[in-house]
């Protein structure tokens, strides 16, 4: 499970991470990378945001050869890591065009470029690719990796091959989501529910899906994402205060049509897509995979009002609240670096979640304030510790009584031993005394053979 880490130990649990990742990395250049965290989860070219991915390795042609279709640019090749700080900040802008940095760490130095999958946005990305339990466990077997990712809202991931990941937060929230790329699954699955497609295809609507909000996620400001059921018809005009396209756009026709498919159409397509969720309001696709509309304003109702959060959140959970038939549930992004995605019958049964609060897990409810849940906390801790107080007077007294038994027992090894000695004495004494007599009688009758044949002599 992936931990939030807060300021006050967050030096400490990146070393360790490194230390099991890429132990052979000198601690001098983890420093370099924890100075940097906070400028790059707030990194701006020209007044756009800009949140990269580091890949840190030992050699990035073994990660290459794992991640079909990827490929490299060198830029820098230096002896130690003394331009560090010009070398990132020179291959910054490259982010913004999807690549993703490298340094390659070598006997000979260090190796600066950018990495970037060569495939089709229908696939899977470089990042995902490389991110999956067999690929790292390859990669684990041949080198060291860590791979440094921004998300946004002052929240900076890392993790190794080898299965360790720790996120390390700016914002010094309380409490805060850490599972983002599990919301964006559930969404996409929502997404394409009813599209009835083979199953390749519809993994590829899938893998489109995702690169656009997992993009969507690193680079949009904030959006809402509203999921409608195929048979959707505002007839009340709830969601009448925006743009609704007159033919939807089908993302399941692009791959359904025949084997054949134009990239630079299915690019175009998606980037339409992101230009309606970077526009103020909600965008709107039906669980047929069909964008609707874009641009929907509507009114909060009153319940929305007690949510903690902006005005795009108290517009995602009016939607939850809504009254409306046929609405499945709503992806909600935040600036600030939260996301998730609810479905309407999430509220009426109240599901628990998991979330990570302080370094510790808790259950929450979605309807929660930070108090609430920090009282949760504070509530758990004194149970588990009256709990702990209890097991360890139990066991002290367990230990209390085997001591006295012990001590019992010890004793009445020491009366038996005793009794022992005392048997002991009383044998050899007896054996003793039986000898002597025994030695006595032969004297005797040795005495008496004596006399008796010297008066046979006399006679």
């Amino acid at each position: 499970m992936e931990r939030r880490i807060f300021f006050e130990d967050a030096r400490k649990n990146v070393l360790e991470l490194f230390s099991i990742e890429f132990p052979t990395l000198h601690i001098a250049d983890i420093d370099l990378f924890i100075s940097n965290f906070y400028k790059w989860v707030n990194y701006e070219e020209e007044g756009q945001k800009i949140r990269p991915t580091i890949i840190i390795t030992g050699n990035i042609n073994v990660v290459l050869k794992n991640v079909p279709g990827s490929k490299k640019i060198i830029f820098y090749e230096d002896e130690d890591t003394s331009n560090f700080k010009a070398h990132i900040k020179a291959l910054m802008v490259f982010c913004k065009r999807s690549w993703n940095i490298y340094m390659n760490f070598s006997e000979d130095g260090v190796e600066y470029g950018i990495i970037k999958g060569l495939t089709s946005i229908k696939e899977k990305s470089l990042i995902q690719t490389i991110t999956e339990k067999d690929t790292l466990e390859a990669i684990a077997k041949k080198t060291n990796l860590v791979i440094l990712s921004v998300i946004g809202g002052g929240v900076c991931k890392l993790q190794g091959a080898r299965g360790n990941t720790v996120s390390i937060c700016f914002n010094l929230n309380s409490a805060s989501e850490y599972n983002w790329e599990n919301e964006i699954y559930d969404f996409v699955e929502a997404c394409v529910s009813k599209i009835k497609t083979t199953p390749r295809k519809l993994q590829d609507i899938r893998n489109l899906l995702f690169n656009t909000f997992q993009r969507c996620l690193k680079d949009l400001h904030g959006t809402i994402c509203l999921v409608v059921d195929k048979e959707f018809k505002d007839k009340n005009g709830f969601l009448a205060d925006g743009t609704w396209l007159k033919e939807p756009i089908e993302f399941a026709k692009l791959f359904m049509r025949s084997n054949k498919f134009d990239e630079n159409v299915l690019r175009s397509y998606a980037d339409v897509f992101t230009t309606m969720l970077d526009f103020d309001g909600i965008t709107i696709i039906d669980n047929a995979g069909r964008i609707r509309a874009y641009n929907v304003f509507i009114e909060s109702n009153n319940n929305s009002e007690k949510i903690v959060g902006g005005a795009r959140k108290r517009a995602a959970y009016s939607l939850l609240q809504s009254k409306l038939k046929k609405i499945i549930g709503v992806y909600f992004q935040s600036q600030d670096g939260d996301n998730f995605y609810k479905e309407k019958s999430d509220l009426r049964k109240k599901k628990k979640k998991i979330k990570i609060v302080g370094g510790q897990i808790i259950n929450e409810t979605d309807d929660m304030l930070p108090l609430e849940v920090i009282a949760s906390l504070q509530l758990q801790q004194k149970k588990e510790e009256e709990k702990e107080l209890e097991r360890l007077a139990k066991e002290k007294e367990k230990l209390a009584k085997e001591k006295e038994k012990l001590a019992k027992e010890k004793e009445k090894l020491e009366s038996e031993k005793e009794k022992l000695e005392i048997k002991k004495e009383n044998l050899e004494a007896e054996q003793v005394k039986n000898e002597e007599e025994k030695l006595k009688d032969e004297m005797f009758e040795e005495v008496d053979h004596q006399e008796k044949k010297e008066t046979t002599i006399e006679k």
